[in-house]
Order: C-alpha cells, then sequence, then structure tokens
C-alpha cells in the first residue's frame, strides 16, 4: 500500500507531466474524459457547449498541421 506522501507525489508529477503534453494530446484527452463519463441532465448543456469548444479547437490544430 502507498503512503500518503507518495500518492501525493504521483498526483503532483502527474499534474506537472499533464502540463507538458502537446496542447493537441491534451485536447484528445479532455474529449475522451468527456465521453466516456456519464453526465446529469443539469450538466449537459454545459458539458455539450464545452465539447463543441473542444471539438473547434481540435480542429484548428489539425489545420495548423499540429499532426505532421
Amino acid at each position: 500500500m502507498l503512503s500518503s506522501s507518495r500518492v501525493a507525489m504521483r498526483q503532483k508529477r502527474s499534474d506537472t507531466d499533464a502540463r507538458l503534453w502537446h496542447p493537441w494530446l491534451r485536447i484528445n484527452r479532455v474529449l475522451r474524459v468527456m465521453l466516456h463519463e456519464r453526465w446529469s441532465a443539469e450538466a449537459w448543456p454545459q458539458v455539450k457547449a464545452e465539447f463543441k469548444k473542444a471539438l473547434a479547437l481540435r480542429s484548428e490544430f489539425r489545420r495548423a498541421g499540429w499532426f505532421n
């Protein structure tokens, strides 16, 4: 079993690592998480709006040539 300090250290390291990811990878991860989460009826309109923004941002990255 991991001690609380080790868990905190891993969490801190993963947060830092996430900031170092390429923007297109971060957007794809956000989209994947949004699709796999179950959203309540109250939250869905806001999630849907954010999802559309994330899709538009991913399209911008593709047009800008981030995948080349």
